[in-house]
């Protein structure tokens, strides 16, 4: 059936773009989609303050947007004023997980020619997959990291056919929207194109470098505007607060933490489904190159775990170059596919064997997984074992980690183009209804998850501190003087803690902040300017509300005495 479906729909362009399209929406329903959380959380409010500049009044964390070197969000700032800031997002989000499964099929194609595999692939990425370090193939909300994705792998599209100008050019412009991972798609073009020199056409990577330079040079000057410029100097405490606080696992690869161990593994797994599928693949120029892209991408992890354990140099800790392992999850997933189509075609598997695996692949979260149960049919390929008696064992097992990502919260399937409907929303539209935009709150720090959005997404008003902040630090290293200072005043002793699970992270946060009594918060309002403290029910303090809901409790602080 796969086969005839494959078929078909490389004969049919139309059918199959519709076919691209059913499927992304199919893929966001799964994954999920949700507004204002996760890294959202940053861009939304940044957003909301380059449209108000009035807004957030003496919150220094807004300052950091000047930071983010994107201009991805420009546009959305007349559609924020519209009210139509929401639905346009969702759809963006929509036609970009359509434009990812497009370019995974045509590289596939591109790379083996081969229509089963094709299909293969981009039915792999409806449910989650991970690689290393931990980041999915198709997230839950639109980044400027996502939108990019597709036209990343048409730049390395159109290279692999030899239109390298163009190609180059493509990432210029992706360039302006997200710098880091353009730049390590770059690392690996002129990787390549140094392992492939020749005198002859020695213009040729000079011409598309200088494509790259001049279409790329509008954020590089808003860069050097901004001061920071190439930033050498040496940050280790930088490194060890904003790695011990939520980002451990984008620069430290190694730790007895479950997901620290569950991404390195995850990682492993990606490795092994290239080398398989490389293995199987012709001595092409275009698999040399990608052979050629794996090695950019293991120079560039080898750089980061100097940076990280021996020399934290300022921009590559804001490179973060760890997250170059994502592209190494895009390229197993595309030669495994291919891997085990030839095992298939070439009659090293059954139909019922192939139908395992195949399931295997599109089901597990990880790579890994299936490429261990190929390793056991290898194993017992002698005997008479029925491949289709692990079927009902891989879909069941797949039930039971979706029922238990989903209790967990770990995984929120559904389309929230508005936002999450919760009592931590409630609170933030009744301060922003009912309090002066100047307004600032004592806020639980510690209320921020993949779809739990921050204090500021919905009140449009300033927070004395927040754990996500954090994140932002290795953007403007000044900041963490600042941020220290606030968040041990609202979460006192916690940075202290912090060792590296950014799970416990947040639950040390919680634990310190409910350490203050009221006296400590009549005390920070008036070190801050705070007018207000939030607080959630089951923490009640002796003062009157102002506002309470179901899950909250908001007071009013007394003014300050002299």
């Amino acid at each position: 059936m796969i086969r005839k479906l494959s078929f078909y729909l490389s004969k049919h362009p139309f059918q199959r773009h519709i076919f691209f399209l059913g499927l992304a929406v199919l893929t966001v329903a799964i994954n999920g989609y949700h507004f204002g959380t996760f890294d959202q959380v940053f861009h939304i409010t940044f957003l909301k303050k380059f449209l108000d500049p009035a807004l957030y009044p003496g919150d220094p964390f807004l300052d950091l947007r000047w930071y983010h070197f994107s201009f991805f969000w420009f546009p959305f700032i007349p559609l924020l004023k519209a009210g139509m800031l929401e639905i346009s997002m969702f759809i963006i989000h929509i036609l970009t997980v359509y434009g990812t499964i497009w370019m995974f099929w045509a590289l596939s194609n591109l790379l083996f020619n081969n229509t089963t595999t094709n299909l293969l692939v981009v039915l792999a990425l409806i449910f989650p997959h991970i690689g290393f370090p931990g980041f999915q193939i198709i997230e839950f909300s639109l980044l400027n990291r996502t939108f990019v994705l597709p036209f990343l792998l048409g730049s390395i599209y159109l290279y692999l056919r030899g239109k390298k100008v163009l190609a180059f050019g493509l990432l210029g412009l992706m360039f302006n929207l997200h710098v880091i991972y353009a730049a390590f798609v770059l690392c690996m073009f002129l990787l390549n194109e140094l392992l492939t020199f020749k005198w002859k056409t020695w213009w040729k990577p000079l011409s598309g470098l200088l494509a790259f330079i001049v279409l790329g040079l509008p954020v590089l000057i808003w860069r050097v505007q901004t001061g920071s410029g190439v930033d050498l100097t040496l940050r280790p405490e930088m490194l060890d607060l904003a790695s011990r606080g939520l980002l451990f696992t984008v620069y430290y690869p190694f730790a007895l933490i479950p997901h620290v161990i569950g991404n390195l593994v995850a990682g492993v797994g990606t490795v092994l489904a290239f080398l398989l599928g490389y293995r199987k693949s012709p001595p092409a120029n275009r698999h040399q190159a990608f052979r050629n892209f794996t090695y950019a991408i293991a120079i560039l992890t080898g750089i980061e775990l100097v940076a990280a354990y021996v020399l934290p140099v300022t921009i590559l800790i804001q490179l973060q170059l760890l997250r170059v392992g994502v592209f190494l999850l895009y390229f197993g997933m595309l030669y495994f596919a291919h891997f085990l189509v030839r095992q298939y075609e070439d009659g090293m598997l059954s139909r019922a064997g192939f139908v395992l695996l195949g399931l295997s692949f599109i089901l597990l979260i990880s790579p890994l997984a299936a490429i261990l149960i190929w390793y056991l049919l290898q194993g017992l390929r002698k005997t008479r074992f029925n491949p289709a008696w692990l079927i009902p064992v891989v879909v069941l097992f797949e039930g039971l980690t979706l029922f238990i990502a989903l209790r967990t919260n770990l995984m929120s399937t559904g389309f929230h183009i508005y936002g999450p409907d919760s009592d931590w929303r409630d609170v933030q539209e009744w301060a922003k209804a009912h309090t002066p935009v100047e307004t600032k709150f004592i806020t639980p720090p510690h209320l921020f998850w993949h779809y739990t959005p921050d204090w500021r997404i919905f009140s449009e008003r300033a927070s004395v501190a927040t754990a996500p902040e954090m994140m932002e630090i290795p953007f403007d290293p000044a900041y963490e003087s600042s941020f220290r200072t606030r968040f041990e005043a609202v979460a006192p002793g916690a940075i202290d803690r912090f060792d590296g699970n950014y799970m416990k992270t947040l639950e040390i946060t919680e634990e310190a902040y409910y350490t203050n009594s009221i006296e400590d918060f009549i005390y920070i309002g008036c070190q801050f300017s705070a007018d207000y403290l939030v607080v959630e029910s089951d923490q009640p303090y002796d003062l009157p509300p102002v506002y309470e809901n179901a899950g909250f409790l908001v007071y009013q602080l007394p003014d300050c005495v002299p």
